[in-house]
């Protein structure tokens, strides 16, 4: 009787139960013992090492696409008109438009593509 109560209440303690089921998840997991520290340690350190590498490399990238991103939204703003443009920011720009309106124009062809079939869809369902 004793091995499914508790000291305090002596309440029977339901082992199929969610709730108990999750208690003793988080039981194991956060009592875990490991016996090898130090390799561990070791990789950490290098993991962390090139983490920091990693995140300091992203920083310093700014490629010219995010420098177009910036230069177009500058623009919009109005804090830059086009004569402060140089000839091949001007030209940068415009093949930017140029891209981003041709990704626009796919996009909505696939929509109408699924308009259509769902028009489709509802047409043979009524």
């Amino acid at each position: 009787m004793r091995e499914k109560t508790q000291e305090k209440g002596l309440v029977k303690i339901n082992e199929n139960s969610i709730f108990y089921r999750i208690k003793k998840f988080f039981r194991n997991l956060f009592s875990r013992k490991e016996n090898n520290i130090e390799p561990v340690v070791d990789i950490e350190v290098k993991e962390e090492n090139n983490k920091n590498s990693f995140m300091e490399d992203i920083k310093n990238i700014e490629n010219e696409e995010t420098k177009l991103l910036k230069l177009q939204k500058q623009y919009h703003s109005g804090a830059i008109t086009e004569k402060d443009l140089t000839d091949k920011q001007l030209k940068d720009l415009t093949n930017l438009y140029k891209k981003q309106n041709e990704e626009i124009r796919k996009s909505n062809t696939i929509r109408e593509q699924k308009l259509l079939e769902y028009r489709r869809r509802l047409q043979t369902n009524n």
